[in-house]
C-alpha cells in the first residue's frame, strides 16, 4: 500500500498525469522506493475506484489525450492518517537479496566474492554520480512549494547520499579483507 501513499503524497502537492508521477518517482523517491510505470498506472486505477483521487481527461490536439489526477478530500484524509499514524514500519528491517548473497558467499572462492563486491561498489559509485541531479530536481519540483516542505526532500536525499557512500566504503573494506586471503 506504500505505493498508493507515495502517489497520494505527490498529488497532495499538485494534480499530475501518470507520466508526471512516473517522472516524480524517478527523480526523487527512486533511491528508497522504486516504482515501475505499470504499477503506478495500476495503482492510479485502484485509487480512483476507492474515491481517493479523480481523473480528468485533457484533450490535446498535437499529442494523445492525457488524464490529470487530483487528490480528493477522502484521499487527503487517508494520506494524512497514514502520514501521522507512525509505528507501522520498522526502519531497522529491510530485505536485501544482495546482502543474503554476501552472507552465503563463503561458498564461493574469495576471488569470486571480491568480484561480486567490486561490481556492487562500481554500481554504487555510478548511482552516487546519478544522485548529483537530485538537488536540481528538488529545486525544480519545489519551486512553488514552501521551504518547509522541500526540506524533507533534502533529508531523504541526504540519507541516500550517506547510505550510498557507506556502501562504497563498506565494499572497499570487504574487498581489502578478501584480497589478503586470496
Amino acid at each position: 500500500m506504500s505505493l498508493s501513499f507515495g502517489i497520494l503524497g505527490f498529488l497532495n502537492y499538485r494534480p499530475m498525469s501518470g507520466y508526471d508521477l512516473v517522472k516524480a518517482f524517478e527523480s526523487s523517491l527512486e533511491f528508497f522506493w522504486h516504482a515501475q510505470n505499470s504499477h503506478i498506472y495500476l495503482e492510479l486505477k485502484k485509487l480512483e475506484q476507492k474515491g481517493y483521487i479523480c481523473g480528468e481527461t485533457v484533450i490535446q490536439s498535437e499529442r494523445p489525450n492525457k488524464r490529470i489526477f487530483s487528490i480528493t478530500d477522502t484521499g487527503r484524509k487517508e494520506f494524512m492518517d497514514w502520514l501521522v499514524e507512525g509505528g507501522s514500519e520498522d526502519a531497522m528491517h529491510f530485505k536485501s537479496p544482495f546482502l543474503m548473497k554476501v552472507f552465503f558467499s563463503g561458498n564461493m572462492t574469495p576471488t569470486q566474492s571480491a568480484d561480486m563486491l567490486r561490481k556492487f561498489k562500481t554500481d554504487c559509485e555510478s548511482y552516487l554520480k546519478r544522485m548529483d541531479s537530485i538537488p536540481k530536481s528538488i529545486e525544480n519540483y519545489g519551486s512553488d512549494m514552501d521551504n518547509y516542505q522541500t526540506i524533507y526532500w533534502q533529508f531523504t536525499a541526504d540519507f541516500g547520499y550517506s547510505f550510498i557512500k557507506t556502501c562504497i566504503e563498506w565494499a572497499g573494506r570487504c574487498i581489502e579483507k578478501l584480497e589478503t586471503i586470496q
